[in-house]
This record gives structure tokens, C-alpha cells and sequence, in this order.
């Protein structure tokens, strides 16, 4: 997750490219495959795979512009999708990952931590896990989906990942108000309530991490 935000660089001209808006992941084997990157001029987003990557530091840089891959349309980040059963249950907002390496193998809400090889649907808003049934067992349904799936409860805020950053341009926040105070780094507020966002205090909640958090923040 350390990637999100890093800039892009053409390591020939020395331009800034954009930086990485979200991981590209492949959701049939659940292995990250490259980067997600936003043209902050245009606003344009591009896929870079690992392959086009000459070196990843506080930078990622590569050899020219022609590596990014223009994508017009791509699915949303997991971030903020609900994780359902295929009952229908509901385990919460997806607010976090975790992943061993390339391969992604937690998936965190506000109630548990479920693993993603659980996964048998990415829909637009929700993600559906499946099940084994067992039979001859009468219980409660939500106490049945908790026990078959196992469900890992939630380390101590502190040790939690980091959540993605949430992948929408500023184009989705302009306007729009916050309904409560948002605290950068050093507990000082970045954003107040029912303040409207601009341009100047979306990139700084983005220096901050905190676009995430905006993003549910935003009055309906």
C-alpha cells in the first residue's frame, strides 16, 4: 500500500507524469499486476505495468511517457464497496487491504477481516464471498455466516493497514461540502464542516491521506 501516491517520472526528461492512484489487481487470481495513474493536468488515467518499471523508490520511474496505457473506463477500487455473503448479509465497508506480497489476502471492513480467496464476485458496489454449506445445522443465520466464515477480528486501530486512498479525481469532490472537521497528520484540521472543496484543499487532503476519509465524508 506504500505505492499509492508516488509520483511518476520519466527518467529521461525528469517530467512528472502523475502519480499512482490505485493497484491494479487481477480479481480472478487476486495478484496486483501494475499501477493505476492519474494525470493531474488532464485528470487522464493510465495503467503502468510492473514490467514497465525502471526503478521504485520515492519515486517510480520509467523510460518514457509511451509506457502508461490510456484507460477510459476501469472498475472502482475495492475501498468503500460492501462485503456481502450470498445470503445477502452484510460484513461492512470494505476499508482496507492487506496483501502478502504482490497477492492480496485480506479484505478489512469496520466489523472483521475476511480472506480474499473467499471472494467469488466484484460487482460495481459490493463484493459477494461464498460459502461451504454444512448440512443438518439449524442455526441463527447471521451467528452461521459468522461461524463458516471464520471471521478474524480486527487489530488494535494502530496496527490496522493503512487504507487505499480512495481512487476518484478531483473532478468527483469539486462543489461538494464536508459534513464534519477532518484532521491532517498532526491533529491539525485540513477541512471544516460544511466547508466546500476546492481544489487547493482536495490536494491537500491528499498530502495528508486523508481523501479516503473525505470521500465518506461528503454530504449526500
Amino acid at each position: 500500500m506504500e505505492d499509492l501516491a508516488k509520483r511518476v517520472v520519466d527518467e529521461i526528461s525528469g517530467k512528472v507524469l502523475g502519480y499512482v492512484v490505485d493497484l491494479a489487481i487481477d480479481y480472478d487470481t487476486m495478484l496486483q499486476y501494475g499501477f493505476y495513474v492519474v494525470d493531474e493536468e488532464t485528470e487522464g488515467e493510465y495503467l503502468l505495468r510492473f514490467e514497465d518499471v525502471q526503478k521504485n523508490g520515492d519515486v517510480i520511474l520509467i523510460s518514457d511517457f509511451s509506457k502508461l496505457e490510456f484507460v477510459s473506463e476501469r472498475e472502482k477500487s475495492l475501498i468503500g464497496k460492501e462485503l456481502l455473503t450470498a445470503e445477502g448479509i452484510s460484513l461492512g465497508k470494505i476499508d482496507s487491504l492487506v496483501f502478502d506480497k504482490m497477492k492480496l489476502v485480506w479484505l478489512c471492513t469496520d466489523f472483521c477481516q475476511m480472506p480474499s480467496k473467499l471472494v467469488y464476485l466484484v460487482g460495481e458496489d459490493c463484493v459477494f464471498l461464498r460459502r461451504k454449506a454444512k448440512k443438518g445445522r439449524k442455526t441463527n443465520p447471521f451467528k452461521k455466516v459468522i461461524n463458516d466464515f471464520k471471521v478474524v477480528a480486527l487489530t488494535p486501530q494502530e496496527e490496522r493497514p493503512v487504507p487505499e486512498r480512495i481512487n476518484l479525481s478531483f473532478s468527483y469532490f469539486s462543489g461538494k461540502l464536508s459534513a464534519c472537521d477532518i484532521f491532517g497528520y498532526n491533529n491539525e484540521r485540513i477541512i471544516a464542516k460544511n466547508e466546500k472543496i476546492t481544489k487547493l484543499i482536495f490536494e491537500n487532503a491528499k498530502k495528508h491521506n486523508k481523501l479516503n476519509e473525505l470521500f465518506f465524508a461528503l454530504k449526500k
